[in-house]
């Protein structure tokens, strides 16, 4: 089967209509079966496309998580910490600073 793109079918009235209201009721029941009388659930095409691109999506996610675990330095978590750590540490500097030039300017004036 041909790359689909399930996430146009929405938008595509002509060859997928009331797609969205479809989706729902194969959602809802597991033995939906799409007739040519009733066109109240997807195609088998339309629900190998879905199927397959729900998967990659749920894929794609636990890639993106299990790179966070497994390679924990490049991960969003430890660039925020590096920045909560490096202001932490910069306000220290400044204190001991301010409080150097605070100790001299009172003591020699």
């Amino acid at each position: 089967m041909p790359s689909c793109n399930a996430a146009n079918f929405a938008t595509d009235t002509a060859n997928h209509p009331n797609f969205t209201a479809r989706l729902n009721n194969w959602k809802s029941a597991n033995s939906c079966v799409h007739t040519l009388v009733s066109g109240d659930c997807l195609t088998e095409e339309e629900a190998t496309c879905y199927s397959s691109y729900m998967l990659d999506q749920a894929r794609s996610k636990l890639d993106a998580d299990l790179t966070s675990v497994y390679q924990p330095d490049t991960a969003t978590v430890a660039v925020f910490d590096s920045n909560y750590q490096t202001t932490m540490l910069t306000g220290l500097v400044w204190a001991a600073l301010g409080t150097t030039v605070l100790y001299y300017a009172f003591t020699k004036i």
